[in-house]
């Protein structure tokens, strides 16, 4: 069957079975197969579908960036980068663009990070007041290993690079280190703090995961 979601077209294979929930699964090249209880009406599988909008669409824009999205950089004007989770040209980013490689790289390093520190700001106090925990110190910085860190002392740090990826993908990182207050390590306590406030946490460690090699400068 087909669905329209935000004038994007899925095309889902339904397959109907002795079940009792409906199931979505998808490849990483984008196939999408509905699984189904038998007498499923046609309204509530476009529900369920309705109800996975968020999904379906960061599915889709994974499939565009995959294509387009290189971490080999030219800088050529309209070379894209990754903004927001968008493949927008080096023109929409710098308003000036450098003649120098190092330059470009200088000026583009400076606009995330200042989109980053922006982001943070903005949604910490947020975060911190829903998960019930405050903070020491909050710093946007170049970490080449991780998207985020917390330590004993409650200082956390993110990576400049962050506001590459969708905002989901980044309420994701916030969430993650602020539940490190509560749980310093990965154990299943902290996942299951984590899952509380990112049900979908497992979609967006994905993203990071599938386009961590191309959120370059």
């Amino acid at each position: 069957m087909k669905l329209t979601i935000c004038n994007e077209t899925f095309h889902v294979e339904v397959q109907y079975a002795k079940r009792k929930k409906i199931k979505l699964e998808a490849t990483p090249e984008g196939h999408l197969t509905l699984k189904v209880p038998r007498h499923t009406s046609e309204e509530d599988i476009v529900a369920f579908l309705e109800s996975k909008s968020e999904f379906l669409m960061n599915l889709r824009q994974k499939q565009k960036n995959k294509k387009v999205i290189s971490n080999q950089k030219s800088y050529a004007d309209e070379e894209l980068f990754l903004y927001l989770g968008r493949a927008l040209p080096l023109s929409h980013l710098l308003e000036e663009i450098p003649e120098e490689k190092e330059q470009i790289q200088q000026a583009l390093q400076r606009f995330y990070t200042q989109k980053t520190k922006q982001y943070i700001k903005k949604r910490i106090p947020h975060f911190q007041t829903l998960i019930g925990v405050k903070a020491k110190s909050v710093t946007v910085l170049d970490s080449p290993r991780t998207w985020g860190t917390c330590n004993s002392k409650r200082e956390l740090t993110f990576n400049y690079k962050l506001t590459m990826a969708p905002e989901m993908v980044i309420d994701y990182v916030i969430i993650h280190e602020l539940c490190h207050i509560y749980h310093m390590n990965h154990d299943r306590s902290f996942w299951r703090k984590v899952g509380m406030y990112d049900p979908n946490y497992k979609q967006h460690q994905a993203y990071l995961e599938t386009f961590g090699g191309v959120m370059t400068i």
